[in-house]
Parts: structure tokens; C-alpha cells; sequence
């Protein structure tokens, strides 16, 4: 077989969006297989180390994109007079559900990195209420109020993390990626820091600038880890 139909069963594995570690040289004999194409080891391990050249690209990348963003940390933003008493749940669902309407596109403090909500209702009352809501005492949730009516300034406030594949296809097909950002604020003499996780399509293209979707806004310790999805 050319070297261009072998492309073309790579670009075909490609769009499946599976991760990369599940990509072996069974993996594409069987793949081929199934459109009764037969690979011999040769082909097959052709395709495999074409995986493992993007793969190791990707990660050079990545890991230098990162590097540049970690160099300094946000600004403590200091809200401690910053509300007079905390928003209610319908002031929270009536803000965010603006932000959706006007379509609104916030930018971070990473260069090319903007945030916007979109998505129907389910999509708003998670950002709403949190997916930790259920673990959250009356003044957490007093602060996540607040946190989502004064998005604007997180979000300016943020600073670009990392990023995570979907590793739940089943339940969210239509996501490929989610992408993490990081801020800092206090309250009173108690300090926080926040990530704003953020979901991207699949089809969407990644070239900068780029446009990400909020997902969830929660508080996390300085030695926490990201939340696997």
C-alpha cells in the first residue's frame, strides 16, 4: 500500500478523537481491518510512529506555551467591600443568562485566550450552581454567587493553566478538550484561588485567537489537583 492511502487510514483514526495512548499497531490493523483493508506490521508501524511524531510535537508545543504562561501569577484581586451582601441564586441565573443572549467574550490575561458562555439552559444552571454544589455550606455558596456576578473581572483576571482531553466521550460527545484558567482573590483576611474550567468543541478551530466556553467556576487549594471529567 502507498504511503498516501496509509495517510489517509491515519487521518480517518484522526477524527475519532480517541486518546492517544489507546493508538497501538493492533488498534490500526483492526481499524483497517474493519474496512477490509489488510495492513501488514510494516504498515501498520508506519501509521504508529506517524501518531507518535504528532504526539511528541503536540507535547513540545504545549509544554513551551505553558512554561511562557506560568511565569507570573494573576494579581490578588481584593474583594473584601467588593459586595455589600451576596447576590441570590435568581440575581446569579438572571446574570448569567445575559451573558448568553448578548453573546459576550470576556478576555483572560494570556495572550489569544478569550472566554464566553454559551449553551441552553442545563448548560447555564451548571455554571449557575457548580457541580460541587451539593458539597457546599451556605457560605460557600455566598461566594460562588459572587463569583459568577463578577465573572468579568475573574475571567480578565485569569491567567491561562493547562488542558485536559475528554476522557468521558459517552456522556459529552461534543467535547474534545477542556482548558483551565487560574485566579486569586481575597475576602476579608481569607485568600482564594479560583479555576475557571473551560470547554471546547470538537470542530473548533484552534488557531489564536481562541474562544473557549465556560463550564464551572470553583475554588480549589494551592496544592489542589484538576478535577478529572
Amino acid at each position: 500500500m502507498n504511503t498516501q492511502n496509509l495517510e489517509q487510514i491515519k487521518k480517518e483514526i484522526s477524527v475519532l478523537y480517541i486518546p492517544y495512548f489507546e493508538i497501538t499497531t493492533s488498534f490500526i490493523k483492526n481499524f483497517a481491518k474493519e474496512k477490509n483493508i489488510i495492513l501488514t506490521e510494516e504498515e501498520s508501524e508506519y501509521i504508529f510512529k506517524q501518531f507518535q511524531k504528532e504526539n511528541t510535537e503536540i507535547l513540545l508545543n504545549f509544554n513551551e506555551e505553558i512554561s511562557t504562561y506560568k511565569t507570573t501569577e494573576p494579581q490578588v484581586l481584593d474583594w473584601t467591600n467588593k459586595f455589600q451582601k451576596a447576590p441570590t441564586l435568581q440575581e446569579v441565573r438572571t446574570y448569567v443568562k445575559k451573558l448568553v443572549d448578548e453573546a459576550v467574550k470576556f478576555a483572560t490575561l494570556s495572550p489569544d485566550w478569550f472566554i464566553d458562555i454559551i449553551g441552553n439552559r442545563k448548560k447555564r444552571e451548571h455554571i449557575v450552581k457548580s457541580s460541587k454544589r451539593k458539597s457546599m455550606n451556605k457560605s460557600d455558596v455566598k461566594r460562588h454567587n459572587k463569583y459568577i456576578i463578577g465573572l468579568e473581572e475573574l475571567i480578565n483576571n485569569s491567567k491561562y493553566q493547562s488542558s485536559q482531553l475528554n476522557k468521558k466521550k459517552n456522556d459529552k460527545p461534543e467535547i474534545i478538550k477542556y482548558h483551565y484558567f487560574i485566579t486569586n482573590l481575597k475576602i476579608g483576611i481569607n485568600k482564594y484561588r479560583i479555576i475557571l474550567n473551560t470547554e471546547q468543541y470538537i470542530g473548533e478551530s484552534e488557531e489564536k485567537p481562541q474562544t473557549v466556553h465556560l463550564y464551572d467556576v470553583f475554588e480549589i487549594k494551592e496544592s489542589g489537583k484538576l478535577i478529572s471529567h
